[in-house]
């Protein structure tokens, strides 16, 4: 598997012709990841339409992820509105547009098998009165933070194993071990989560629909990074 630097320099490469000496460089590397992460993240909505099963390849594991003790409220106001009872808390990276959280794949105990109950935020306080309820942790999302309620007042819950479908890959990071800082992702040396069966229908896609419009734009055939215009009968 390639990594997105491999595959930005790919595309670019093809866009070029092969031609890598050339100092016009209007088909910038940053670019082409931004159209990478858009052509991918629309692709797997497209893939997964309709309940389809999600690649494995896709999913990035976050590690061993510490979680905060925060009141309830999770207030910013400068008077620290407080509802008065505490949760956890972890922020993950944005995850990639499906609907009914399905990019979020698991999210539960660091055995990476235990599971914590995901719910609605509007329905969760509903679960935990039911008979079973309040026998499991149970979580719920509120734009890409995670709140966690135990099922014991006094749980020693420190860290959580989340995996998921993040919509930009390099924004995820790992904790790899307890209490250690969390790596980020590297574009040069991290595998870009994709499987091979979709990097022709993004390639293609970037080819026709995104660089056919940079290269039809108007040539420097001085070579010298300019617009040079030249009147006519001049």
């Amino acid at each position: 598997m390639a990594t997105l630097n491999e595959f930005a320099y790919n595309i670019r490469n093809i866009g070029r012709a092969g031609q890598s000496d050339a100092d016009d460089e209007r088909l910038k590397i940053d670019m082409i990841k931004f159209w990478i992460k858009g052509y991918r993240a629309k692709l797997i909505h497209d893939l997964t339409f309709a309940g389809k099963m999600i690649d494995p390849q896709l999913i990035q594991d976050l590690g061993v992820v510490p979680v905060t003790e925060v009141d309830k409220a999770d207030s910013d106001c400068p008077e620290c509105i407080e509802w008065g009872c505490n949760v956890l808390k972890v922020e993950i990276p944005k995850l990639v547009d499906l609907p009914n959280n399905r990019g979020l794949i698991f999210i539960g105990l660091i055995d990476k098998q235990t599971p914590i109950v995901l719910d609605y935020p509007d329905t969760s306080f509903y679960k935990r009165q039911t008979r079973f309820g309040n026998k499991f942790h149970r979580a719920y999302l509120i734009n890409n933070k995670l709140y966690i309620i135990t099922k014991q007042s006094n749980s020693e819950l420190k860290y959580i194993n989340v995996r998921g479908v993040f919509e930009d890959p390099t924004k995820a990071f790992t904790y790899t071990v307890p209490g250690c800082d969390k790596i980020c992702y590297d574009d040069n040396i991290d595998t870009y989560p994709i499987p091979m069966r979709m990097y022709e229908p993004i390639t293609q896609g970037i080819l026709q629909n995104e660089l056919n419009i940079t290269l039809n734009s108007v040539n420097d055939e001085l070579n010298n990074a300019r617009q040079n215009y030249q009147p006519e009968g001049q």
